[in-house]
C-alpha cells in the first residue's frame, strides 16, 4: 500500500513539471512613436513658375533687306540716299528686324498702337533727320498748317531683293513704303511723323500718294519703327505703319511756313532730263496767273517746273510716284502752268 502511494505521489509530480514546462506564447510588443511635432515655420511647398516663351522676331523671310532710303544720315553720320546707292551703302542703312515686346523700350504708345494690330513683320532702324541740307524741298502738314521742310526730312523705306554674283551684291527695290496702289502706310506717331493721304488724286493741298513721308518733330537722332500688318493696303486700311521716337534733339533746319502764293511775285522755268537738270528754260508771263514756255524733249524726258530758279517751290505731274512731268514722243512741246485756282496746274501740249 505505502509502496502503490509512493507511485502514485511520484507521478504526479512528473505531471506536474511537465504542466510548468510549458509557456504561453505571448504577442511581440508594439513600439510606441511619438509623433513628431509640427512646425508652425515650416514653408508651404512653392510652385516653380511657368517660363514666359521666348520673343518671336518679326522677320521678313521673302527679302534680302529692309533698308531706309533719304538725304538724311545714318546714325553713325553717314550720309545716306536714294536708290541706286552701293551695296556698302544699303547694308549699312538695312533695318534690325524685332519682336513685338522690344517695342516697349523704345515707347510704350507705339508698343500699344501695334499690339492692336496684326503684324506681320516688325523693323526698327536710328536715323538723324533735318542737321543736312538736301538741296531740295519738300511740303508738309504741321499743326494743320503748310510748311516746307528740307529734303533732310524726306524719307521711304524699301523692302529690297537681291542678285549674288562671288562676292558682288546687288540691291534692288521690290517694294517701297509710302507707295502710290501698293502700300499704304500710316503714321502711328502724328507729332513726328506726316504721312500723305493715299489717293491718286492731290487733296486741297496738293498732297496724294505720290509725296513722301516727312518727319515733322524737329531735327534730331529718331528711332524708326516699321510694321508690315497682316491685312493688304486699301484706300481705308493702311497696309502698314510707321513710328518715329526722338532720341536725341539736335540743331538742324527750320521748317519754313508756306503762306498765301502770289504768283505775280514770282518768275518760272522749265528744267528736265532735257538741260540735265542744270538752268531753267524762261517761262513768259502771260497773265497774272499764267506762264508758258517751249522746249525740246526726246520720249520719256522727265521735267518740271520751279519758281525763281530753285527748288524751293516746283511743280510736276502729282498722279506720278516720282511726281515729275514726262512726255511720249520726241517733239517740241508748250508748258503752261496756271494758278488760276490756287495751285499751279501744269499742262502740256505738242506743237
Amino acid at each position: 500500500m505505502k509502496k502503490l502511494l509512493v507511485i502514485m505521489l511520484a507521478l504526479v509530480m512528473v505531471l506536474s513539471l511537465v504542466a510548468c514546462g510549458k509557456t504561453e506564447e505571448k504577442p511581440a510588443p508594439v513600439e510606441e512613436t511619438t509623433p513628431e511635432p509640427v512646425s508652425e515655420n515650416t514653408p508651404e511647398p512653392v510652385e516653380e513658375p511657368t517660363p514666359e516663351p521666348e520673343p518671336v522676331v518679326l522677320a521678313d523671310d521673302t527679302h534680302a533687306l529692309w533698308t531706309a532710303h533719304g538725304q538724311f544720315l545714318l546714325a553713325d553720320g553717314t550720309e545716306n540716299s536714294w536708290n541706286g546707292k552701293d551695296s556698302e551703302l544699303y547694308e549699312a542703312s538695312a533695318l534690325t528686324a524685332i519682336a513685338l515686346e522690344d517695342v516697349k523700350a523704345i515707347s510704350e504708345d507705339v508698343y500699344n498702337a501695334l499690339a492692336a494690330k496684326e503684324v506681320k513683320y516688325l523693323y526698327t532702324i536710328d536715323l538723324i533727320f533735318g542737321t543736312n541740307d538736301a538741296g531740295w524741298t519738300t511740303d508738309c502738314l504741321i499743326n494743320g498748317k503748310m510748311y516746307k521742310a528740307n529734303g533732310s526730312y524726306a524719307f521711304k523705306i524699301a523692302q529690297c531683293t537681291v542678285d549674288v554674283d562671288g562676292d558682288n551684291k546687288v540691291y534692288s527695290e521690290d517694294q517701297w513704303i509710302h507707295d502710290p496702289k501698293t502700300a499704304h502706310s500710316e503714321s502711328l506717331t502724328p507729332d513726328t511723323l506726316f504721312v500723305p493721304v493715299w489717293q491718286e488724286e492731290a487733296d486741297e493741298n496738293g498732297f496724294s500718294w505720290a509725296s513722301n513721308p516727312a518727319v515733322i518733330g524737329g531735327p534730331g537722332l529718331y528711332t524708326l519703327v516699321i510694321a508690315q500688318y497682316n491685312n493688304a493696303s486699301t484706300p481705308d486700311q493702311a497696309g502698314y505703319g510707321i513710328a518715329l521716337v526722338l532720341k536725341e534733339a539736335k540743331d538742324g533746319i527750320a521748317y519754313e511756313e508756306i503762306l498765301d502764293w502770289v504768283a505775280a511775285d514770282h518768275t518760272y522755268g522749265i528744267i528736265g532730263a532735257f538741260n540735265g537738270w542744270d538752268g531753267d528754260v524762261a517761262m513768259e508771263k502771260v497773265d497774272d496767273t499764267t506762264w508758258t514756255g517751249e522746249v525740246e524733249l526726246t520720249a520719256g524726258d522727265q521735267f518740271k517746273v520751279r519758281a525763281d530758279g530753285a527748288w524751293d517751290y516746283s511743280w510736276g505731274d502729282p498722279t506720278r510716284e516720282d511726281g515729275n512731268c514726262a512726255c511720249e514722243a520726241d517733239g517740241t512741246y508748250v508748258v503752261t502752268i496756271s494758278f488760276a485756282t490756287g495751285e499751279g496746274v501744269i499742262t502740256v501740249e505738242a506743237k
